[in-house]
């Protein structure tokens, strides 16, 4: 199927700076999410908020996930049984080949472990910190990416993740994005770029480390992951929400090869 863009839709593809994807292509054509009300700013900024890394402790189960599934799986190994995260040795395709970010993916699914620490961080962290900003009466539902994506990014490599949107990948207007480095960002020199306003073009790096999730409102926000310099592995874990009646639970971009799954939280 070819999805021809209308005038309209060809000036929002050349706003966006970069070469037309199937996704985008597809989304000028999709019926819209049906909701009550748009997003409003206050979530849609860009903002950082901090946990204690020793009660949530990712890191750690992202070592262990490597440790057990990476020789089993084929995406590498630890060279000393004590290694820190940053010395796991991946394949360069971890972070270039969708096969194995599948294989990689079910991994994650499989993980008892970390999938718990992942839902306490979203039910005592993430949705509280959400709730507080929605101005609404009575219950609020929270729908969260469930499993989250576990990115590995091996270097020295000059590759880089591509400038991008979520919108490509099916995500809605009623989404928020958040980013957390589980590696050493002193060692990997490697992060997220984003601009702070959609198609503004500022990209600036978001300079932080474990311990700290930034928040933006990556459905329409480009973002990008330059190459990893270093000979460290860069690992960092993102997911998106979607708030309340901001947000169509059972809206799908049809034609998309991967949906993320969910897990709905309310809170008062």
């Amino acid at each position: 199927v070819k999805h021809k863009p209308t005038a309209e839709g060809q000036e929002v593809l050349d706003k966006l700076g970069v070469p037309a994807s199937l996704g985008e292509r597809m989304l000028l054509q999709a019926r819209k999410p049906n909701v009550t009300a748009e997003l409003p700013d206050i979530l849609r900024a860009e903002e950082f908020l901090r946990f204690d890394p020793s009660l949530y402790d990712l890191r750690g189960e992202a070592r262990a996930l490597l440790s057990r599934a990476g020789p089993s799986v084929g995406f590498g190994d630890f060279e000393e049984e004590n290694a820190e995260l940053e010395q796991f040795r991946a394949k360069e395709a971890v972070f270039s080949s969708f096969k194995y970010e599948k294989r990689w993916r079910q991994c994650i699914l499989e993980d008892v472990s970390f999938l718990a620490c992942y839902a306490r961080l979203l039910e005592e962290v993430v949705c509280p910190f959400l709730r507080a900003k929605v101005d609404q009466a009575g219950p609020v539902s929270f729908y969260c990416q469930y499993p989250p994506t576990l990115r590995l990014q091996p270097g020295p490599s000059e590759r880089p993740r591509r400038l991008h949107r979520d919108a490509e990948f099916g995500h809605q207007d009623g989404e928020v994005n958040f980013w957390m480095p589980l590696s050493d960002y002193s060692l990997t020199q490697t992060t997220l770029w984003v601009e702070s306003e959609p198609n503004l073009g500022d990209f600036h790096p978001l300079d932080i480390d474990v311990g700290t999730i930034a928040m933006f409102h990556g459905t329409l926000i480009r973002h990008y992951a330059p190459g990893n310099p270093t000979s460290h592995l860069r690992v960092s874990m993102d997911f998106r929400v979607g708030i309340g009646h901001f947000f169509d639970p059972d809206w799908k971009l049809e034609g998309l090869q991967h949906y993320h799954g969910r897990r709905v939280i309310e809170l008062a």
